[in-house]
């Protein structure tokens, strides 16, 4: 919901430019459903060994992960740790595979969400969809063409729309993060957000700025607001496109979302939980994951347990860059390699 004047044609590549300057986030409220069912990869994950491409070659992130030297340092993999991959992407209606790969709408939406049990800690990592990484491609009837350099939102566009296009978008995540595991994902669209909010029974917080004041009063800053499947696409996705730098208020909101989302799952009780997975099997056509659902309670109570402030909510640094078509994000290889350690690694 984004309002757009009769000069927009004239400013689109100006919008563009301004849009390079920020982690492309347009439905984060969709992380919010990655860190409820997060937790579900924690048994699913000792029951499925492998995970692999359905059309193509399979893939396998290997062992060379594990042990990792950094500035004549050693490090190794936190083995208990659980990445989930959240990807929100560009569409609406139902989702689902199609015969022919290529041409499906592109992730506009990326966030790993890194569930450390170890140190009793959930992060969401956000990724900016423009960033320059290597991504497999298909030919149109599905055969695998192998890697090569190009934006990561585009690993689930050059796919069937379905199982390949989440795990084509696992491998270019694992592969922007050195060969990290990433075998569980959580990919939704635009038409989930009211059956998510519903999930945790609406959400209420302080909206954190103005942006939506003029256009919206209800949402003057400082307002305590609670948001229902009425609001929350406004909320959530407003921006006002002839003004510069609109997405960073829009995600200033979606990050007071996110926080507050979370805070509420983890209050809830055991029963509140049961009650709330009975409105999540609506949202089944516009919700793909690799997590069995049958895993819900127990997991979701791991979850519980976990650490989570807007300080977990991080970012990755990196440079803007004006690309022949599109805007392109290259990130800074010093600062990601000092991420993963932070994130992943122990020193041995």
């Amino acid at each position: 919901m984004e309002r757009r004047s009769v000069h927009k044609r004239h400013h689109g590549r100006r919008h563009s430019k301004l849009r390079r300057k920020q982690i492309a986030i347009s439905a984060v409220i969709c992380v919010a459903a990655a860190a409820i069912l997060a937790g579900m990869a924690y048994s699913a994950q000792k029951r499925q060994k492998a995970m692999s491409i359905s059309a193509g070659n399979s893939y396998d992130v290997g062992s060379g992960y594990r042990n990792i030297v950094y500035n004549g340092e050693t490090y190794q993999y936190n083995n208990r740790i659980t990445n989930i991959l959240y990807a929100g992407i560009d569409s609406e209606g139902k989702m689902e595979s199609t015969v022919q790969f290529g041409n499906k709408a592109r992730a506009d939406s990326i966030a790993l969400v890194v569930m450390d049990e170890k140190h009793k800690k959930l992060t969401i990592l956000p990724i900016n969809r423009d960033t320059m990484t290597e991504i497999r491609r298909y030919t149109m009837n599905g055969n695998d063409k192998g890697l090569y350099t190009s934006h990561i939102g585009y690993a689930y566009s050059y796919a069937d729309g379905g199982k390949v296009s989440c795990e084509s978008l696992c491998e270019a995540v694992s592969n922007l993060f050195g060969g990290i595991p990433v075998k569980r994902y959580v990919v939704t669209n635009q038409d989930s957000m009211p059956y998510i909010n519903d999930l945790a029974g609406g959400i209420t917080l302080t909206v954190p700025n103005s942006d939506l004041e003029e256009q919206y009063p209800d949402f003057a800053e400082g307002t305590t607001v609670t948001l229902d499947s009425g609001n929350i696409r406004t909320f959530l996705q407003y921006r006002d496109t002839e003004d510069a730098f609109s997405n960073t208020g829009r995600m200033e909101r979606q990050k007071a979302y996110v926080t507050a989302y979370i805070e509420k799952i983890k209050s809830m009780s055991r029963s509140q939980l049961e009650d709330s997975w009975e409105s999540l099997e609506v949202m089944d056509d516009y919700l793909q994951t690799s997590i069995a659902k049958n895993q819900y309670l127990e997991l979701a109570e791991l979850m519980q347990k976990l650490d989570f402030s807007e300080d977990n909510y991080e970012t990755l640094e990196g440079e803007n860059k004006e690309g022949e078509l599109h805007d392109e994000f290259y990130l800074d290889e010093e600062a990601l390699q000092e991420k993963i350690i932070e994130l992943f690694y122990e020193k041995i």
